[in-house]
């Protein structure tokens, strides 16, 4: 995604009143592009998406069909990106929910 259309998401959640990056949608990308991007389980990496992959890379989906085989495990997403850092916590019902935000790699 562009810096545009992210900023462009950002002010439209502000508006509305609520973000619209606090579930991760099961299309969603584990990958950053430049930065870091991981699926664990218990704190050990899963997954890795390599530096600069935007193709052939994991989906949400992915993870939470890995996820559901072992629901009492603590799952977690990690997008570290230039300017943003997002990490994601899988509820009981295959969500996952944004429980941590940070300014990424600036």
């Amino acid at each position: 995604m562009s810096l545009l259309h992210d900023t462009l998401r950002a002010t439209a959640s502000t508006l509305l009143g609520q973000r619209s990056d606090d579930l991760l949608p099961p299309e969603a990308q584990l990958a950053v592009g430049v930065g870091y991007a991981a699926l664990t389980r218990d704190g050990v990496p899963v997954y890795e998406a390599e530096c600069f992959a935007l193709e052939d890379v994991w989906t949400v989906r992915d993870a939470e069909q890995l996820a559901a085989r072992e629901p009492a495990r603590d799952w977690r997403i990690h997008l570290v990106a230039l300017r943003d850092e997002r990490h994601y916590r899988r509820s009981g019902d295959g969500r996952w929910v944004l429980y941590e935000r940070g300014y990424g790699l600036s």
